[in-house]
């Protein structure tokens, strides 16, 4: 008889521990418990499954969180670590425990629900794909010449720097809210890295003994012929500071390549990388709005500082209710339709984006943005180059496997993230998915994309 299994005890935790590493984890891996203990931990209570002769046959991994937006606090609900039987698959299961995830995090009031797959059954789910990074790679050959700036040291995390590397990362424009514990939790566990083999080296920049900058990089034995990477799964501080140190790391550890991942909102990044190959793509998994009006309410912190920093007033706007599930915008007095999808573009991914499962609207997005840019500059500075930076910046695949995460990393070949050597040109005309006029897309590009952490880092599911 099948029965649906909240509030999962010790026992039927350890089931869901075994069953994910049947699926997801290969013979010397980390267990899936060592990797993502927040999934597996009775104390959190909201991980569900599905039992079937007495045994746990199908399961998801459901950990809340809340991400700050600038001064503004999401609550956000986290899905992975979906897996289900072989000898049960077929029969709906995965299916009935992500309706009742959604009926889970309606009755919490969270805001959105980030769900670490891409799979059609999320995306039938109302689930799209969300925000952008750039992955950045750095060579030996060109990056480990680099020097230090004057008076910076590079060292291997200590103990006692847990203060200040927080404050770093409680500096960046946007992040999950996390305790001390919580950030130590997650460096020990090494979830990514683990799927790779790799483990973490914490590195910080210091000058006149004070920290500057951290980066946690993964690094370990790369088999012969593969064409995995080393990357940065996490970095804090600002970039003029961050660079160097992840090029230090590079001597350091004796790497011939490094990847570097950059939010969309983390421009002076971008700036400094200028003319380093690249590659382009969505946050890993896909993203579902669970409560517009209380995620506009929640949102309400960080318009007001963004707006007070244009020196602007907030707009005239208010989201307004069509019909079950549907909402509008109401802008200046005229109400703007959008589907959830366009919801998402919105604040995701700007009012000029493309519903794009690919890099291609990105990669458009970032040509207006430059085009823009220049276009300010060039009455001022009549052709001077520069311009000044926004803020600095400092969900498991779908179950947690380690083949989807080689997707999203680069390791096999995806020609939707395609090796972009230069920056592409300016796309011309006017012409937007969204139903917006010029004059309504020149006032929410103040506010959109929101900033969003990168969502392959360290607090990921």
């Amino acid at each position: 008889m099948k029965q649906l299994r909240k509030r999962l005890n010790r026992q039927e935790l350890n089931e869901a521990v075994a069953l994910a590493d049947r699926i997801f984890r290969e013979e010397g891996e980390p267990s899936m418990g060592t990797s993502f203990p927040r999934i597996f931990d009775p104390a959190i209570g909201l991980s569900i499954g599905i039992a079937e002769e007495g045994r746990l046959v199908s399961f998801i991994g459901f950990v809340p969180h809340q991400i700050r937006i600038g001064p503004a606090l999401l609550s956000v609900c986290a899905l992975g670590s979906v897996c289900t039987h072989p000898d049960y698959r077929g029969q709906g299961h995965a299916s009935v425990l992500l309706q009742e995830a959604f009926h889970q995090a309606e009755r919490m009031e969270a805001a959105l629900m980030l769900v670490s797959g891409t799979r059609s059954l999320y995306r039938r789910g109302g689930c799209h794909a969300f925000g952008s990074v750039r992955r950045y790679r750095l060579a030996a050959a060109t990056d480990m010449a680099q020097t230090l700036p004057p008076g910076m040291r590079v060292r291997p995390m200590a103990a006692d720097d847990w203060f200040r590397l927080k404050e770093l990362a409680d500096a960046k424009p946007a992040g999950y809210l996390r305790s001390i514990p919580d950030f130590a939790s997650e460096l020990a566990s090494e979830a990514v890295a683990a799927m790779y083999g790799f483990h973490h080296e914490v590195l910080v920049a210091e000058a006149a003994g004070r920290l500057l900058a951290y980066v946690v990089i993964a690094a370990g034995p790369i088999p012969d012929g593969s064409d995995l990477e080393p990357f940065v799964v996490e970095w804090g501080g600002k970039a003029a500071d961050v660079l160097p140190l992840a090029r230090a790391g590079m001597a350091q550890l004796k790497l011939s390549s490094l990847l570097l991942f950059a939010s969309a909102h983390e421009r002076r990044m971008m700036q400094l990388l200028e003319g380093h190959p690249y590659t382009d793509s969505h946050n890993q998994g896909t993203v579902r709005i669970m409560n517009l009006p209380l995620l506009w309410r929640q949102l309400q912190p960080y318009f007001e500082a963004k707006a007070a920093a244009a020196g602007s007033r907030l707009p005239d706007w208010t989201v307004e209710r069509l019909a079950e599930g549907e909402h509008a915008l109401a802008l200046d007095g005229r109400l703007i339709p959008l589907s959830a999808r366009d919801w998402t573009l919105l604040l995701f991914d700007g009012p000029d984006a493309e519903p794009d499962d690919g890099p291609d609207a990105f990669v458009r997005q970032q040509a207006a943005e430059r085009e823009r840019d220049s276009a300010d500059l060039l009455p001022a500075l009549a052709g001077a180059s520069g311009g000044s930076a926004e803020a600095e910046s400092a969900a498991a695949s779908e179950g947690g496997g380690a083949s989807s995460r080689a997707r999203a990393m680069g390791r096999t070949g995806n020609s939707a993230a395609a090796e972009c050597p230069a920056d592409p040109r300016p796309s011309s005309g006017t012409s937007r998915h969204l139903p917006l006029t010029d004059a309504e897309a020149r006032l929410l590009r103040t506010y959109f994309p929101l900033p969003f952490p990168y969502t392959a880092g360290l607090s990921y599911i």
